[in-house]
């Protein structure tokens, strides 16, 4: 105890002062491991940052800037020009033109035609009533919706007028029925079936101020049935005497009764002749052409292009011409479809569109395929096509692969053409005529024009005519493989053109018959009766004549 009396703090161990002291170096020593791995962690903080941002921004410019699908980029100029010597330089495998056909299609035994069919007769029609339509579109929508109005006069019993021609912003042609067909022999062929005249009678024209127009326009829906003609039209028919269709592509279902798809196939086989001055010079396009063809026998490759500008800027498909070629496609566009073009969906994916092989081929693609496929450069080859976007440069690769290329130009005199010039209608059915007779037509991106050729040879060639239509979709990815060889592209257009032939066999059955499998692309057999009427017999041998009453 104190000597002052208050009790003494109790005495401090040495243990406690170890404990203090071991405390403060503890603390100390858990104080420098913090501030050491703070320090740590300011340095690895910043690494840790700019790790994750060069993580996040990889997948970001990813998706801001994805990387092409495979197919999606036009790259067949490039590919070219690295196999041109190959190409050049290969014949090991070329093509005789004389042993094409490695399939035949066996048709078979088909029931005798009935005679009822051969020369039927629709009964007694409505007489003093009327049907006007206007076939709009191009030369073969435009031939469809004659075929069409054929059957639709024939299923109501009432007299059809020469359909009146529209005019469309795009072709551009005035023509009319007169300047494409030959008019006379079309009311004549049909005279037994319907009844044909050129215009309304005078009286009748008086009611409406001698237009056509006035006449009140019945719409009908697309791809109408017999029944609902018969239901639905009729009755307005009989009462105003006189109906117009107008547009009236597409406006009769494909499945038909048998008589009226007799008529089709008549009206399209038979009745429908080009005019003179189309037909005189389209045979003579067509004897030139199996002239200049003396190599091969005569025979030829034809191959129609739609490489056209319209057709290009209407795909919304890329080539390689840069922003210039950009701009002036949105240019053609606008002009010939005006904004509502820009509300199309394929106007944006034009990767998509080559994907799904509904880009136009080029000529460079074509040349590319055929001789893939095995055509030596010594091929005749009719190439059937419109003015041709920027022709000088994108048909210059084509000409080197196949020098023996013709076109409707080269095979006529500058005088012969002039009156064709400005008529499309007119200039496409001069390659109508010259592609009927070719050994092989290739098509390259459908449409009317080559579902009614390969339609029309197979019903002269009973059944079956050598067509080739490629797998655009296969070409897209090959043609956008930088490393290919030229002997793995040519396998695989072997393999290619045994696909399309093997394709080329089927015949559709009738039973199933829809829009895509119409008597136009597929006439054999509802059309077999007609070709058997009328004892067709040619053959597929260019060294005869054309037969004059094609």
């Amino acid at each position: 105890m104190a000597s002052n009396g208050n009790p003494a703090p109790p005495a401090k161990s040495k243990a406690h002062h170890y404990r203090i002291h071991s405390f403060s170096r503890r603390e100390s020593f858990v104080a420098g491991i913090f501030l050491r791995r703070g320090l740590r962690y300011l340095l690895v903080l910043p690494l840790l940052y700019f790790s994750g941002l060069i993580m996040c921004v990889g997948p970001f410019s990813v998706m801001m800037h994805p990387r092409p699908l495979p197919g999606s980029v036009y790259r067949s100029h490039e590919i070219f020009l690295r196999l041109w010597d190959d190409i050049r330089f290969d014949n090991s495998s070329a093509i005789e033109l004389s042993s094409l056909w490695r399939y035949r299609r066996k048709l078979k035994e088909q029931k005798p035609c009935p005679e009822t069919t051969a020369r039927r007769n629709f009964g007694s029609s409505m007489v003093g009533h009327y049907l006007v339509v206007e076939a709009n579109g191009g030369l073969n929508q435009q031939r469809s919706s004659i075929c069409n109005a054929v059957a639709v006069a024939g299923i109501l019993n009432v007299t059809l007028v020469i359909p009146h021609f529209g005019f469309h912003n795009i072709w551009k042609d005035p023509s009319q029925f007169s300047d494409i067909y030959d008019e006379e022999h079309f009311i004549t062929t049909l005279q037994d079936y319907v009844n044909v005249v050129r215009e309304l009678p005078k009286e009748m024209m008086e009611l409406y101020d001698f237009n056509i127009s006035n006449i009140p326009n019945f719409r009908v829906q697309a791809w109408a049935t017999a029944k609902y003609y018969l239901e639905e039209v009729y009755p307005v028919l009989s009462e105003q005497r006189v109906i117009r269709i107008a547009p009236f592509a597409n406006r009769l279902a494909m499945n038909v009764p048998p008589n009226i798809q007799f008529l089709r196939c008549l009206t399209n086989y038979e009745a429908l002749r080009f005019s003179l001055p189309i037909s005189t010079l389209a045979k003579n396009l067509a004897n030139r052409m199996i002239d200049k063809s003396s190599s091969t026998g005569g025979k030829y490759i034809s191959v129609h292009l739609r490489f056209e500008e319209d057709m290009v800027a209407f795909s919304c498909c890329l080539y390689d011409g840069g922003e210039a070629e950009n701009f002036e496609m949105d240019s053609i566009r606008e002009k010939g479809w005006g904004e509502k073009f820009k509300r199309k969906a394929q106007f944006s994916t034009p990767g998509l569109n080559r994907i799904n092989g509904k880009c136009p081929m080029t000529p460079l693609e074509v040349g590319m395929m055929l001789r893939g496929m095995g055509f030596a450069n010594k091929t005749p080859i009719y190439l059937a096509s419109g003015k041709l976007y920027h022709a000088d440069r994108n048909l210059a690769p084509l000409l080197h692969m196949f020098p023996l290329l013709q076109t409707k130009e080269s095979l006529s005199l500058p005088e012969e053409l002039a009156s064709f010039e400005g008529y499309s209608s007119r200039l496409a059915a001069l390659d109508y005529m010259v592609c009927l007779f070719s050994e092989v037509f290739v098509t390259t991106q459908g449409g009317n024009f080559p579902h009614f050729l390969m339609g029309h040879r197979r019903y002269l060639y009973n059944g079956h005519a050598k067509t080739i239509k490629p797998d655009k979709s296969q070409l897209a990815l090959l043609l956008q493989d930088t490393s290919i060889s030229w002997k793995a592209f040519k396998e695989q257009m072997e393999a290619m053109l045994t696909e399309s032939d093997r394709k080329g066999i089927v015949v559709p059955r009738v039973k199933k018959s829809n829009r895509k499998t119409s008597i136009f692309k597929n006439p054999i057999p509802e059309c077999r009766c007609l070709w058997e009427s009328k004892n067709l017999t040619l053959k597929m041998d260019h060294t005869l004549h054309i037969p004059d009453h094609l």
